[in-house]
């Protein structure tokens, strides 16, 4: 995952000014054409090398492309590439890409302020992610996957001249990019943020100030950078996408955003016409704010509410190995049916109704999100049925509890985990299933949960990009904590065989999912999760803005955003 709640609290916003102010970008256009938003957590640095957090891959989005993207089904389109091939194996992938885009201008270019975008630009900006000097928190994405990658790191260490084998430029707009393995995800890796393109000579020029200058190929250019202040984008008028009438994007003249800590002031602004979108809303207020079921109570219902399941779940984990001192004294490891028992035994609507006031969908099907592509309801999950629950619990040997000494659930420690688990904790109860609660610093019980030093805790899972891969990765053999994702250690063969499989690029994406769904069958019969809820993302906008989408990878697309004129600004 993404640590991005560990990384927003690490960064430390810098005193400095964005040295990459384009005069000729500089002029701010009226208000009424500029989007505004704030980023209450700020943004340390713009380079993509970088962009493990949010409010970075936001900003970052409006200003670098990848070779493909996401539209906005969440279907894997191209991008700075027109278009792909994949040869037999599965390993060999050639891109050919647009012959029509420019870098921002900027004087790193020389007198002729930009230049066009090569293939060579991709070979730079993907060993530039596996170079040891890069330091960057992105290297995962293609040591592992692309051939010669992890001995390009290590001889980077010593060698600047040194090339990476699995990257092949056949000429200015066609790289040959050959894996390790075949990995039919590879597109879908392509579209985070650690793929984006830059270009050599900004990176030369600006060194470690680069992600303070930031120069890409994106809709928006950073023309002006105050500390602690705001960050202005501007409209990049050479920007190579046209909407369906001809016209070129950006519709908006500029984005601004500002880095107000406090969040109820920043809803208060938002209130008062100040941003045109909000985001983090303080817990505090959504008592006045939404219904029980999650619809705008007045007069705040006047504003759009865009929603939409993330691609997340939260769970209960339940270490499955019995040969760690751990799993050997559990029951939780050793019955299935008291693992069955408790899934049947929460009411996952009562959590989202009372508990979360609508913030979060039941996880009443298999391990997918109910938004990301390869999703399907026919998944049959766990639904509420205390009858089936206590039938399971007396199947596993405690008959009405009896037998099953206090089972031990930990949590990090955060409100929201702490108010789901007393609910869970009193459902498990009217069982005859005892439960104590212990909450630490969320380091060390996420140290703990690697470590398989836990019975029973409380996780997440979010999406590196949107496949179903990366969720189903949690429950193979081969990735087995601490190395891997599976904390679990669940170890099931036939499960091991559909995800091999699932990764040849030659099947489909809907064989692809036919075998996603049988795994997850297969992981609900096995119920090493206590399957809680999918997180949803929720997004408050002012009635001018016209063509904003929300869906469940959390982007922030600007580009065929615009606001009407018509509206006036408090």
């Amino acid at each position: 995952m993404l640590p991005w709640s560990l990384t927003i609290c690490s960064f430390l916003i810098l005193g400095f000014v964005c040295f990459g102010c384009r005069d000729a970008e500089r002029s701010r256009p009226a208000d009424a054409n500029t989007f505004r938003y704030n980023e209450p957590d700020g943004i340390a640095s713009l380079d993509p090398a970088l962009a493990s957090y949010k409010a970075a891959i936001w900003a970052g989005s409006q200003m670098f492309n990848g070779l493909v993207e996401l539209d906005s089904n969440g279907a894997i389109v191209p991008c700075l590439a027109r278009s792909w091939t994949v040869d037999q194996t599965g390993m060999v992938w050639t891109f050919t890409l647009r012959t029509d885009v420019y870098f921002h201008n900027d004087p790193c270019f020389g007198s002729k302020q930009t230049r066009r975008l090569t293939a060579e630009d991709v070979r730079y900006s993907i060993e530039r992610i596996c170079h040891a000097s890069t330091k960057t928190t992105g290297l995962w994405v293609f040591r592992t996957r692309i051939e010669g990658a992890d001995v390009f790191h290590e001889a980077s260490k010593t060698d600047s001249s040194v090339r990476l084998r699995g990257l092949e430029v056949l000429n200015d707009s066609t790289i040959r990019i050959k894996l390790s393995s075949p990995f039919a995800p590879f597109l879908a890796l392509l579209t985070i943020p650690y793929a984006w393109i830059v270009p050599r000579e900004a990176v030369e020029t600006y060194g470690a100030n680069f992600g303070r200058h930031p120069v890409g190929t994106g809709p928006f250019v950073c023309s002006s950078w105050q500390a602690d202040v705001a960050l202005t984008l501007s409209r990049w008028s050479r920007y190579f996408k046209v909407d369906s009438a001809g016209r070129r994007l950006p519709y908006l003249a500029s984005v601004r955003i500002t880095f107000l800590r406090d969040r109820r002031n920043e809803f208060l602004e938002f209130t008062r016409g100040e941003y045109d979108m909000v985001s983090s809303i303080d817990g505090a207020l959504s008592p006045a704010l939404f219904e029980a079921d999650g619809r705008l109570r007045s007069p705040y219902d006047r504003f759009q509410m865009f929603r939409a399941a993330a691609h997340s779940v939260e769970y209960y984990g339940m270490l499955l190995d019995t040969t760690t001192p751990v799993g050997a004294a559990s029951p939780l490891a050793r019955h299935r049916a008291l693992r069955q028992a408790l899934n049947y035994a929460v009411d996952r609507h009562r959590l989202v109704t009372y508990v979360l006031r609508g913030r979060a969908i039941p996880a009443t099907h298999g391990v997918i999100p109910p938004t990301m592509a390869g999703f399907s309801d026919t998944v049959v999950g766990y639904s509420y049925n205390p009858a089936k629950a206590r039938q399971l619990l007396a199947q596993a040997g405690f008959p009405h509890g009896k037998g099953l000494p206090p089972l031990l659930l930990q949590l990090g420690n955060s409100d929201i985990s702490a108010a789901v688990a007393e609910a869970v904790q009193s459902m498990w109860k009217e069982i005859g299933v005892t439960v104590t609660l212990r909450q630490v610093d969320f380091p060390q019980h996420l140290s703990m949960v690697r470590a398989g030093d836990l019975p029973m805790w409380r996780t997440s899972w979010i999406g590196d990009y949107p496949d179903p891969e990366n969720f189903l990765a949690l429950f193979v053999t081969a990735n087995r904590a601490p190395k891997g994702p599976n904390t679990t250690h669940i170890r099931v063969p036939r499960l091991d065989s559909m995800y091999a499989a699932s990764l040849d690029p030659r099947r489909s994406f809907t064989e692809r999912s036919l075998l996603y769904h049988r795994m997850e069958q297969h992981i609900l019969e096995e119920a090493p999760w206590v399957f809680l809820y999918h997180d949803v993302l929720l997004r408050l906008v002012q009635p001018s803005v016209r063509g904003y989408h929300l869906d469940g990878s959390d982007r922030l697309v600007l580009e065929r955003v615009s606001k009407d004129d018509r509206s006036t600004h408090h």
